[in-house]
């Protein structure tokens, strides 16, 4: 049931990008509507869980209640087989979106938000380049609600930044289609999460095992499908389960995508930014994006109370400016190494793998230099070099 007309914020979306641009708007003392068009928060799963804690410590420290297990380090498997490894201590954590997603939808309540699932979002009212109100169904009631600014943060398959006249399409290589399982009797480390790259694994891509404890993992690929012909990603998550880990069971399955772009994404247009992977703002290269998503998040909800206070435009056409100068704009190099990957043959990879082994035996991987990297290079296969082809 909608308890007002009007709110001065319609944040559109319940995920960490959403909840986080809400609470930052509460708190500022403004109204503000959180609208979630399923159920429950966290429901359906679209992500793999994992996050370092290094992004994550930007917000919170990690709660027991919603960390499935700890990351000490990652393991990398080349299309040979070649085996790199990379202990490290504390690195990240798995969690467990459903209950970490509601844990965010808390705290934008307890800031002050009004939570409303089972509500959605199904057009905007624009008046010129402004967002007058948004029509909300929620239930068997539809209602046309007035606000001051929207802040769409409905992921990646975002309708917000359209309806505001936003061109939001995506290039097929411009994003990973993804395939995943929650699987119980998975083998293997219950500390490291294990990547397997290859044309034959995930092409353009790579796969995943992301152990959650007591034999639980997430399981899945991401691909561009460009590359993979008529090939589906769940029939490559098929085959290398089949191959691979014979005794797993399926628990829950899961489809999706993330996008992967650089710094070429319309973020706002008068009253209305987005967030999130509605904002297209991922991890190009690994496609994490659950830090990212919050930072965006906050970030939009901050300069959207600025505005609040002020009437002045120009703190929301700053935006793009503010996040791609901030501490995620090495995402624009991460698009680049990117593009590189997507070149690289698959001996290529187990060439660049054998060389990664040298690299990092007996060092710890937080203190490794360019210089020693850059000796190692020459010392054990200075060809490798001829790499840089790909970056013309």
């Amino acid at each position: 049931m909608f308890r007002s007309d009007s709110y001065d914020v319609i944040v559109v979306g319940g995920g960490p990008a959403g909840s986080l641009a809400a609470r930052e708007i509460a708190r500022a003392g403004h109204s503000v509507l959180l609208a979630e068009k399923h159920r429950e928060i966290g429901v359906p799963l679209c992500c793999a869980e994992a996050t370092s804690l290094r992004s994550l410590g930007l917000f919170m420290e990690p709660d027991p209640k919603w960390v499935a297990a700890p990351i000490n380090g990652a393991v990398l498997y080349s299309p040979d087989g070649t085996e790199v490894a990379v202990p490290w201590a504390g690195v990240g954590v798995v969690l467990e979106r459903k209950i970490f997603d509601r844990h965010l939808a808390g705290l934008a309540g307890a800031a002050g938000a009004e939570v409303m699932v089972n509500t959605e979002a199904v057009s905007v009212k624009m008046n010129g380049e402004f967002a007058e109100s948004v029509t909300l169904i929620s239930g068997h009631e539809t209602r046309q609600i007035k606000c001051r600014a929207i802040i769409g943060a409905d992921g990646v398959e975002s309708l917000v930044g359209a309806w505001a006249g936003l061109d939001t399409r995506l290039e097929p290589e411009q994003f990973h289609s993804c395939a995943q399982y929650l699987m119980s009797q998975v083998d293997g480390p219950t500390d490291m999460v294990r990547f397997w790259v290859g044309r034959d694994i995930a092409p353009g891509g790579y796969l995943w095992i992301f152990p959650k404890g007591g034999g639980l993992a997430n399981v899945g690929l991401g691909i561009v499908a460009s590359l993979a012909g008529k090939k589906k990603p769940v029939q490559y998550l098929d085959e290398f389960i089949a191959k691979n880990l014979p005794g797993a069971k399926v628990i829950e399955a899961m489809v999706g995508g993330t996008p992967a772009l650089g710094a070429d994404h319309p973020m706002v247009k008068g009253n209305v930014l987005l967030a999130g992977d509605a904002a297209r703002l991922t991890d190009p290269l690994s496609g994490a994006g659950i830090a990212i998503a919050m930072a965006s998040g906050t970030l939009a909800g901050r300069l959207t109370a600025e505005y609040l206070k002020t009437n002045d435009l120009s703190l929301l056409k700053k935006y793009p400016k503010e996040w791609w100068s901030g501490p995620w704009k090495d995402l624009k190099f991460h698009h680049l190494v990117r593009e590189v990957f997507l070149k690289l043959s698959d001996q290529e990879m187990d060439r660049i793998a054998r060389l990664l082994v040298n690299i990092l035996a007996g060092k710890d991987p937080a203190r490794i230099n360019p210089i020693d990297v850059a000796k190692t290079v020459i010392k054990s296969d200075p060809g490798i070099l001829l790499l840089g082809r790909h970056l013309l």
